[in-house]
């Protein structure tokens, strides 16, 4: 990830806009690109329960979309795929 997408969650982490745990996912989605929840969860190692509810959040404050459909072989359902909108 680059420094200028760091530093623009680092203003809205501190200007309370979302929480530490939020920024936390949308680095990694950043990171990833576009993910399931499940794949966010793997890459900050957390329980999946920890990483919706975070990504339910940032949706509603417009900082996360949905990128389309994915199959995961590991569960064997079609699941949704997101991804940063800025």
């Amino acid at each position: 990830m680059n420094d200028k997408s760091v530093a623009s969650y680092k203003k809205l982490l501190d200007d309370k806009v979302i929480s530490k745990r939020q920024a936390q996912v949308l680095v990694a989605l950043k990171d990833l690109a576009q993910a399931t929840n499940r794949m966010i969860a793997k890459k900050l190692d957390w329980d999946i329960n920890r990483v919706t509810g975070r990504v339910s959040e940032l949706r509603e404050k417009g900082l996360v979309t949905h990128a389309g459909d994915y199959y995961d072989t590991s569960t064997e359902r079609t699941v949704n795929l997101w991804k940063c909108c800025k």
